[in-house]
């Protein structure tokens, strides 16, 4: 897209990029508005993890997604969802994984699978990219799920436990495996980098990196690798679309950042993530930093098992949720008495083992098509004030999805949450963000600030 000319003339009655008043479609239904404002709910709770820790028993989550779906269906929600090129992914890879349930090891428990795991994901697919009718209502879905997850850090903080294993988890819930909450406050991280470009200079921005300081710390505290494999790559993204004066800041400040968290880090959790370089490290004992080869041992076997699954079942594989099962028949049948029964370690080898090479490919298309959505808004939006916040959520959904898509190269959650809603979202953004960008720019634009350098006037000369 060319640069906006450089007018002098200001538009009337100006207002600043991220200003509150954004037009609000009049085409929403009543059952719509009650759904959009049912989802906000839901997607906090479900990334802030409250009722994991507190008052279980009313069980508001499950009500709220029953409410959800009910709007789904009387809205026709699920119409607008799928017509993007996203929701026709999301529904190739749902229709292929009813069709491999068939061929399954155990039909049964892939039917289970299907209907009690993935089915409830693909529903709130429909409701994030179907009941958001207008940005406004986009901007605050993307708020709710930043300060869910900003939640989730501080109860990871004040009830998490490292007793067991070293490792930062919660004891009940979601996120007991501390992987899996590794990841969730990295995208978190994501969307507070949003936050903070979205913050007005002082109070505001200084909160905003507080937010994503502590959020990295904790994160530290999992003893996740694949989670900093996944950061790493998240810088990388970030420092090729930085000038060579915000590339030298964004360096020092990782430095320092770096040698902050490792100056703090114990010794266990530290040998712990050593091991993605080194071959070996001194140990002591059998705890952490024994088991993280193990762990690495047995993840490379289950990987190499989880690609010939693969080529021995292309079409459909061995059943959606059954990697396990023919794992355990593979280790039976080899002399031992069972098998592991560990899921594959990695989402995408999960989808090709279990469901088949053309899940794969819907899967693949679904982060894919995601990601090129995001990143044409922002290429369509930048370096024009009157849109910065616009190209602003369009660059931070941009990079939440590189996170995803690194993250899941080391655990199995292929059949969650996380990418229904970010691809949603992704998909609401592009249905809903033509109308807020004519609305917009139908007046002339202002004259262009200074060019500063640094970390954000450099992503609005690049991307």
């Amino acid at each position: 897209m060319a640069a906006v000319p450089p007018i002098v003339q200001a538009f009337p009655n100006p207002a600043p990029a991220d200003q509150g008043a954004v037009y609000n479609s009049d085409g929403a239904s009543a059952f719509q508005r009650l759904g959009f404002a049912i989802l906000v709910l839901y997607l906090f709770l479900i990334y802030s993890r409250i009722f994991d820790v507190k008052l279980s028993f009313l069980h508001i989550p499950g009500i709220s997604y029953r409410v959800i779906f009910a709007m789904v269906i009387l809205s026709q929600a699920f119409v607008r969802a799928l017509k993007s090129d996203i929701g026709k992914a999301m529904l190739g890879f749902t229709v292929w994984l009813v069709l491999a349930i068939p061929g399954s090891m155990w039909k049964g428990g892939s039917t289970a699978l299907v209907l009690d795991a993935w089915l409830p994901c693909f529903i709130i697919f429909l409701a994030t990219a179907g009941l958001i009718v207008n940005y406004d209502q986009c901007r605050k879905a993307v708020n709710a799920v930043a300060y869910g997850l900003l939640v989730l850090t501080a109860i990871a903080i004040l009830w998490g436990s490292t007793e067991e294993t070293g490792r930062l988890y919660l004891p009940h819930g979601k996120f007991s495996n501390p992987n899996e909450m590794a990841q969730a406050l990295l995208l978190g991280l994501s969307l507070w980098w949003l936050m903070w470009l979205n913050a007005k200079p002082g109070v505001g921005k200084a909160i905003a990196g507080i937010v994503m300081l502590v959020m990295l710390f904790t994160v530290s505290k999992t003893g996740s690798r694949g989670a900093m494999v996944s950061f790493g790559i998240l810088l990388l993204a970030i420092f090729l679309r930085c000038a060579p004066a915000g590339k030298m800041k964004m360096l020092i400040v990782t430095v320092v950042l770096v040698a902050f968290i490792v100056g703090t880090m114990p010794k266990r959790l530290l040998n712990r993530y050593r091991t993605l370089t080194e071959d070996r490290v001194e140990i002591s004992g059998d705890d952490i930093e024994s088991s993280a080869y193990s762990s690495s041992a047995a993840r490379k076997d289950l990987l190499r098992k989880s690609i010939k699954y693969t080529f021995q079942h292309p079409l459909f594989g061995v059943g959606p949720g059954m990697f396990v099962v023919a794992e355990d028949k593979d280790a039976i049948a080899a002399g031992r008495r069972h098998g592991s029964w560990q899921g594959t370690h990695n989402s995408y080898t999960q989808v090709s083992s279990e469901c088949g090479i053309p899940a794969l490919i819907f899967y693949v298309l679904v982060i894919l098509f995601a990601l090129k959505k995001t990143s044409r808004i922002y290429r369509k939006t930048r370096g024009d004030p009157r849109l910065a916040d616009i190209a602003n959520i369009a660059v931070g959904l941009n990079y939440v999805l590189i996170v995803f898509a690194a993250s899941i190269m080391f655990d199995y959650i292929a059949y969650s949450s996380m990418l229904s809603v970010f691809a949603g979202l992704s998909a609401a953004l592009g249905a809903t963000v033509e109308a807020e960008i004519e609305r917009r720019t139908a007046a002339p634009a202002p004259a262009p600030a200074p060019v500063r350098t640094g970390f954000r006037p450099a992503m609005a000369r690049q991307f």
